[in-house]
């Protein structure tokens, strides 16, 4: 009796074959720590940075258009469909793991043929040839998974459901970190132009007073045509600008969904640049990346699902064994239909067992085994990939900061000569042409510091993009 119980289990439960998946240890591949330069971040705790990452530039236009944009990006509709897309799939491929039940009710008119076999073995002269059929009844099915093929199949298509909803995940970043750029943009291009159209003003007052200078003869005609080189040039550099900062803003409408009237409201004119923290206490570890990032993890899921559809391949290689049922009612007269002389069934197993397939079945497996190898290969690339990313990604924010520091002494300087000359020009010891040449020079570094801060400002947000931010948080209503 336990025999009988116990085969009544494997044929139940049967055994699934083709390899189980085992997530691969990658960590071991990744340095332990980022590389760090004097005064830059700190990565040797295991704290990581926030879910909402650009709250971290404290500026409530970004806050409002990135929590816009996660509302109503039409990327991130088209991503939630995916996933819903995913979820349906995976109910399809779960569903031949439950037993299949279809009714199903037919009135046909027939006419035999008088000639036929049938007719030609009915005993007695004359039988009848045209009569209408009457049916009603069921067909049950129910596929035994003996050797996995549904499990496997399920299991793949769960891993792919995971990969789809990283995707989402990956898209969120993406749209997070570019409104978050193009802020950033707007309002460095937008100050850059008002310093580009300073600079430009200044040009004209310069060369206004050199042209009367020379027609008094203390200038030479040299001296006219580089000012009037220098006006030209400062001219050229402002359109530009301009177009780069409506460039920004149209980005940010079409990321957001909302009129460009809207957009403007929101990131108010002439706003400062957003400012990056003092200090970041911790950016984890490199280990984090293989949870963080949802391109990793978009990888090791198809992995994930390239290992499973191995098993899939594997058990067409068995026997496959289904349960069929049928019944119902047949009669020839309505009235008698539901009479129990009317009744027919039929029940019983179908074995089907892959004999010779000329290789196809073997070529499959084959198959699926290197899609999974090539997945690997993939998920380890993407691993090295996502290191690299974030390694140029830190170094570039922190030499950065470097460089905005020397240029920041720079402009102080610049500006204390400025003062030096205004003070010179009230005097009377120099003429008001050295204090605009002056202004021009503090200008220009201002446009240093200006890019300096937009790059800044642009690293960081690239550097928070290559950690991965999370999005456990729901974005403000």
């Amino acid at each position: 009796m336990k025999y009988s119980i116990y085969l009544a289990c494997v044929l139940l439960t049967g055994c699934v074959v083709g390899p189980n998946y085992q997530r691969p240890d990658l960590a071991a591949q990744l340095p332990k720590q980022y590389q760090r330069i004097e005064d830059g971040p700190s990565n040797q705790q295991v704290e990581i940075l926030p879910d909402r990452w650009w709250l971290t530039f404290n500026d409530s236009a970004i806050n409002q258009l990135v929590d816009a944009a996660l509302l109503r990006n039409l990327d991130l509709a088209s991503a939630d469909a995916n996933i819903r897309q995913a979820r349906a799939q995976l109910g399809i491929i779960d569903s031949a793991s439950q037993p299949q039940l279809n009714a199903n009710g037919d009135i046909s008119h027939d006419q035999f043929s008088k000639n036929s076999e049938l007719m030609a073995n009915i005993p007695f002269p004359n039988p009848r040839t045209m009569f209408n059929d009457y049916k009603a009844g069921f067909d049950a099915s129910w596929e035994i998974d003996l050797f996995g093929h549904t499990a496997r199949s399920i299991e793949a298509a769960k891993a792919r459901l995971n990969s789809i909803e990283q995707q989402r995940e990956g898209v969120a970043l993406r749209v997070a970190a570019e409104v978050t750029r193009n802020v950033i943009d707007y309002r460095a291009w937008q100050l850059r132009s008002k310093n580009a159209e300073a600079i430009f003003v200044d040009s004209q007052h310069l060369l206004d007073l050199m042209q009367l200078q020379q027609k008094a003869g203390l200038l030479s005609d040299s001296d006219v045509t580089e000012a009037q080189t220098a006006l030209h040039n400062a001219a050229a550099a402002i359109p530009p600008l301009q177009a780069a900062t409506l460039a920004s803003m149209m980005a940010i409408t079409v990321l957001i969904d909302q009129p460009q009237e809207q957009v403007a409201t929101i990131l108010q004119a002439n706003a400062d640049i957003p400012a990056v923290p003092a200090h970041i206490d911790s950016i984890g570890l490199p280990s984090d990346l293989l949870l963080r990032r949802p391109d990793l993890r978009i990888a090791e899921r198809e992995l994930a699902a390239a290992t499973a559809d191995i098993g899939v391949a594997k058990a067409e290689q068995y026997p496959q064994l289904t349960l069929l049922a049928s019944g119902g009612l047949d009669s020839i007269t309505p009235g008698k239909l539901t009479n129990l002389a009317s009744r027919y069934w039929n029940i019983g197993p179908q074995l089907s067992i892959p004999l010779f397939t000329g290789g196809r079945l073997a070529a499959q497996v084959n198959s699926r085994e290197a899609a999974r190898d090539a997945a690997l290969s993939n998920y380890r690339q993407a691993v090295l990939s996502a290191f690299s990313d974030t390694e140029i990604a830190l170094i570039r924010y922190q030499r950065e900061q470097q460089r905005l520091t020397q240029i920041k002494q720079a402009f102080a300087s610049q500006h204390r000569q400025l003062e030096f000359a205004e003070q010179r020009y009230q005097l009377g010891e120099t003429n008001f042409s050295y204090v605009l040449q002056t202004r021009q020079q503090l200008a220009q570094t201002n446009e240093l510091q200006l890019a300096s801060q937009q790059a800044l400002a642009e690293n960081l947000t690239a550097l928070f993009k290559s950690l991965g931010g999370g999005f456990n948080e729901k974005p403000a209503q």
